[in-house]
This record gives structure tokens, C-alpha cells and sequence, in this order.
């Protein structure tokens, strides 16, 4: 009897409990599978126009500025004044200046007087030849204050030049680093001034693609016009510390058919001929490098729908797209939706549609 209530209860314990809940369905993503070409590699990084000759000017002695007659984004002649600063001492000290050089011709022209006095005096005896010789260097003395005096009467009139800074070139001001009433010292910037017409594309390269920029066709891509062929005209020989990057500049290797404008952003298209197969994905089937980590992509297996992290090599890249090496013919791509997966997740791939049907 107590067997039959034991599995009397047992049973209708079983019949009490909860059914285990289905097993979760796996997320849908898109993929596109791998078709590989050799194809033309591009890159396109984002770059400004900045020109070639940008000269940081400066007062070549210090004072108060009382005046600058230019501003920013102003267009200038060489020789134009550009900003002044108070010259009183200046001119003080040159006027004193002519007053010791004036002094002095006075003493040159009367000790020459005097010399030559005593030249003909010592010719009918009247002197000895010391007193003559002793007149003579008096003399030469005379004239050598005489030249130190004009020297250094131009050294004065020099300085009191140097209170207006003025153009070395026709250009465009790019800077104004100065007011009036403002004490500045020799060499301290005061005003920027870039020549015009003599534009360049400045942009940052990255390191994978330092190494050999020079086998890459550099072109200038403007929103309007046909891209202008460029020349890799300096790059940078290290890195800057916080983005990895290199500075490089390009010259325009031909006259564009647009106006370019001074700061105008503009894109920097890279081409090379195809040397390895690869394949073109959207850009965003690329997972982004982590500290030590290579460029990746998520592939997919159909059959178990497990995710595999697969390290790649970015051929070329532009806004929408990336070719990537690395990869076997046919494979299915995660290319939407990559960054927020992970290699324990399963996953049911759904072909990805075109892009104007997202």
C-alpha cells in the first residue's frame, strides 16, 4: 500500500512540474560570401590643402605693438607693413647715434689736418719725425672711431627699422597671434603668412601603408571636378606618438579644374594594381584591430552556425567597402552587425541583400 501512494505521488509531482523551456533561436545575420579577383587596390584618406610655404613672422627686436594693420584671412604684398611697435627708443638711440658719428668725422677730418701738417713741417726740418709719426697714428685712430661711429649708426637705424614687420611675400595671412598694447620679444611669433598659389594636400597615412607609399598612385578627389594626379612630395620619417600616423605631403602634380580653396578638406585616393587576390566586402563585415590584434572578420559556419574569428589583411579601403587577403574562396562573411558578436554565440546566416533593399 505505501508503495502505491509512493507512486501515486511521485507521479503526480511529475505531472505538477513546469515543461523545460525551447531552447532559444539563434540570432539571424546577414553574411556575404567571399569572391576573390585581382582587382586595382584603392585607399582613400581624408586630407586638407595647406600650402607649401607658411612663414611664422616675427619683430627681430621686442617692444609694445601700437599697431596691426592686417587681419585674418587678408591678402598681402610683399613689402606691406603688417604691424609696428613703439619705436621712440629706437629712434633715440639712432639720432645719438649720428651725433657720435658727426662727432667723429669732426676729429677724423682735423687729426688728417693735422697729419699732413706735420708731413710738410718734417720735410724742411721744423719737426722731428716722431711727432710726425705720433700725429700720423692719432690720425689713423681718428678714422677708425670714425668707421666704428658709422657702424654703429646703421646698427641704430637697423633697429628702429625692425619696429614694422612687413611682408616677405604676396600671400594670405593665416594667423594673427598679436593686439596692439601686447609686449612681445624678438622671434615671438606675431602674424602667419602663407604664399598663395603653391597649395599641397597634407594628410595622415597609416603605418601599413607608410611603408610603401611610393609604389601607390596618389591622386587628389575633389566633391566637384576629375581627380588630380599628385607627387609624394615628403613624408614624415616617425610617427606621431598618439595616432600612429605619418604626415605626408603631396604636390600637385597637374592643374586642377576646380578652384582650390586654402583648408579645403579633400580626399587622398590611393591606387595600385592587383598583386594578390582578394576579395571586396562591405565595410562593415571588418572588425576593428584591438591593442596587438590583427583586422578580422567573423566567418560563419552554416551547418553548426558557429562563429569563427578569422585575422585578415586590408588591401584597400574607401567609405563603403574594403578588399581584405587572406580569405578562401566561397566562405560566408558576417557583414552586418560584427562588432556585437562574439565567438560563443550561434548564429543562422541569412544572405545579405542589396544595399538599397536594407
Amino acid at each position: 500500500m505505501q508503495r502505491l501512494l509512493l507512486i501515486a505521488s511521485v507521479a503526480l509531482l511529475a505531472a505538477c512540474s513546469k515543461a523545460p523551456p525551447p531552447a532559444p533561436a539563434p540570432l539571424r545575420v546577414f553574411v556575404t560570401p567571399v569572391k576573390l579577383d585581382s582587382a586595382a587596390n584603392e585607399r582613400v584618406l581624408f586630407g586638407s590643402l595647406r600650402p607649401r610655404v607658411e612663414s611664422e613672422l616675427a619683430f627681430r627686436t621686442g617692444g609694445r605693438v601700437v599697431a596691426r594693420t592686417v587681419e585674418l584671412g587678408e591678402r598681402v604684398r610683399a613689402g606691406q607693413a603688417l604691424a609696428r611697435i613703439d619705436a621712440a627708443d629706437y629712434q633715440l638711440a639712432e639720432k645719438a647715434a649720428l651725433d657720435q658719428q658727426q662727432a667723429a668725422e669732426v676729429d677724423a677730418v682735423q687729426a688728417a689736418s693735422d697729419a699732413a701738417r706735420f708731413k710738410r713741417l718734417l720735410a724742411d726740418g721744423s719737426v722731428g719725425a716722431a711727432d710726425a709719426e705720433r700725429q700720423q697714428a692719432r690720425a689713423d685712430a681718428a678714422q677708425a672711431r670714425l668707421q666704428q661711429a658709422r657702424q654703429q649708426a646703421a646698427l641704430a637705424r637697423n633697429h628702429a627699422g625692425y619696429a614694422t614687420l612687413t611682408a616677405p611675400f604676396d600671400g594670405i595671412v593665416t594667423a594673427v597671434r598679436v593686439e596692439p598694447g601686447q609686449m612681445v620679444s624678438d622671434s615671438q611669433p606675431v602674424v602667419a603668412v602663407a604664399r598663395t598659389g603653391e597649395l599641397e594636400l597634407v594628410a595622415d597615412v597609416p603605418e601599413s601603408l607608410a611603408g610603401g607609399l611610393k609604389t601607390w598612385q596618389p591622386s587628389l578627389r575633389l566633391a566637384e571636378g576629375e581627380p588630380v594626379p599628385l607627387k609624394l612630395r615628403e613624408l614624415a620619417p616617425s610617427a606621431n606618438p598618439q595616432a600612429r600616423t605619418f604626415r605626408a605631403r603631396f604636390a600637385l602634380a597637374a592643374k586642377p579644374t576646380t578652384e582650390l580653396r586654402l583648408g579645403q578638406t579633400a580626399e587622398l585616393l590611393l591606387r595600385r594594381p592587383g598583386s594578390q587576390p582578394a576579395a571586396e566586402l562591405p565595410l562593415s563585415a571588418l572588425l576593428a584591430a584591438g591593442p596587438g590584434q590583427p583586422p578580422a572578420v567573423w566567418l560563419v559556419d552554416a551547418a553548426s552556425g558557429a562563429l569563427t574569428r578569422k585575422p585578415v589583411e586590408v588591401v584597400s579601403q574607401t567609405t563603403d567597402t574594403v578588399r581584405l587577403a587572406g580569405l578562401a574562396e566561397g566562405v560566408q562573411v558576417v557583414s552586418l552587425g560584427a562588432q556585437k558578436l562574439d565567438a560563443g554565440m550561434k548564429v543562422q546566416a541569412v544572405p545579405r541583400p542589396l544595399a538599397g533593399a536594407l
